[in-house]
């Protein structure tokens, strides 16, 4: 038996096993139980657990917010989701802020590698993502263009807001019709 395995015993004998491999551990757990749970449902229970898990993340928003004192905008929502996103153990930071877009890559999560992963589970996760966004500012939109379940270097997340429309623009005067 070596040192390592000595350490981790007496860690283990005395309950001061390190909080990161405990939380590690609880996380990878999470992930493989809502995994199986996903393929035990039919194609329509999947759709109520992707709107439970929206309805979680709208109801967790308050909370988020509370404790990070962040404001109800861009920078808020992505603070929220970085700070969920280190307590689920995924690796993420925002790579362009601008007034009316953040980009967030994730470089590592828990679970894109576990056996039978796939982008559907991806997407049901990510309704807890929409759920706080729209628990924090409704009018903010929040998507993915890559995810690494796709084969993607990345997983590459937007927040923005709509895109204001020119209400001086005329389309019947343009198209004669005016």
């Amino acid at each position: 038996m070596g040192v390592k395995t000595k350490v981790l015993e007496l860690a283990i004998k005395h309950d001061m096993v390190p909080m990161k491999m405990k939380w590690e551990q609880a996380v990878s757990a999470v992930g493989s139980m809502y995994k199986n749970m996903y393929y035990l449902l039919d194609p329509e229970d999947r759709i109520k657990l992707s709107k439970m898990m929206e309805n979680w993340g709208i109801e967790h928003s308050e909370v988020i917010l509370k404790r990070l004192g962040a404001s109800r905008d861009l920078h808020g929502c992505a603070l929220a989701l970085i700070s969920y996103h280190r307590i689920f153990g995924i690796k993420s930071s925002v790579v362009k802020e601008t007034e009316d877009e953040i980009m967030i890559h994730v470089y590592r999560c828990m679970w894109k590698d576990k056996r039978r992963w796939t982008p559907k589970i991806c997407a049901s996760i990510e309704a807890f993502e929409t759920g706080l966004v729209n628990g924090i500012d409704s009018s903010i939109k929040h998507f993915y263009t890559k995810r690494r379940s796709l084969g993607d270097q990345v997983c590459e997340m937007h927040l923005s807001y709509p895109k204001q429309v020119d209400t001086d623009f005329n389309s019947r005067a343009v198209c004669g019709l005016a």
